[in-house]
């Protein structure tokens, strides 16, 4: 009965090791997706930047004013 208990014990400490390594990775990749859209909104955000500085040349340019 005692080993059925130990055996018991293992399994659950197993299982506890387990699920907090599992949670722990999904936290990390969660992290990371986070980071990279992050990154990709901040790029767009230089793209547009760029974007509108260019038609803000072009305007001048043309003579334009109305920008």
């Amino acid at each position: 009965m005692e080993l059925f208990f130990i055996a018991l014990a293992i399994v659950v400490t197993i299982s506890l090791v387990m699920a907090v390594y599992s949670t722990r990775k999904q936290f990390h990749l969660k992290k990371q997706e986070m980071k990279l859209k992050y990154n990709q909104l901040e790029l767009e955000k230089k793209r547009l930047e760029l974007e509108e500085k260019k038609l803000m040349q072009m305007s001048i340019r043309n003579g334009d004013e109305r920008i």
